[in-house]
């Protein structure tokens, strides 16, 4: 009986170590959400689902191993969001031209936001690439720079 409870015990344990990969899928989750906690945009932000971030950015299947997007649900150009994947490039390729769409539409509808996109921060370390949309550039610089540090 013992030996029985001693080893369901260490299954566990096994299982729970086998986890830790679930961990590390919340870390592009957890960096956007602190990015726009930091940035004091919590109250006109919303947190993207993955299959609209697919449709926002057409990424390829299998381009992403994490990501995680806010986006404002006012009429701003607003967006925070952390990607990560081996390959960097196809992720800034696809940053770029979401930028420019987004550009063209706010050109039309909201002229005063084309500034924050023209000025947008997109910053790659290792496999991570943050994308901040907003008015406090510097600030969000700091904090992509800081968040992209950090392990």
């Amino acid at each position: 009986m013992l030996k029985k409870f001693v080893s369901s015990i260490l299954c566990i344990l096994l299982l729970a170590g086998c986890g830790s990969s679930t961990s590390a899928g919340q870390a592009a989750s957890a960096q956007a959400e602190s990015i726009v906690s930091q940035l004091n945009l919590s109250d006109k932000m919303d947190k993207v689902e993955d299959r609209i971030i697919k449709g926002l950015f057409f990424f390829e299947e299998g381009t992403l191993k994490d990501s995680s997007v806010y986006i404002a649900n006012d009429k701003s150009a607003d967006i925070v969001a952390v990607f990560q994947s081996d390959d960097t490039a196809a992720v800034k390729d696809k940053i770029n031209t979401y930028l420019a769409t987004a550009k063209e539409q706010m050109q039309n509808y909201y002229p005063d936001e084309v500034f924050k996109i023209d000025n947008a921060i997109v910053q790659e370390a290792g496999d991570k690439v943050v994308l901040i949309v907003t008015n406090d550039i510097e600030n969000a610089r700091k904090i992509a720079e800081s968040v992209l540090s950090s392990k």
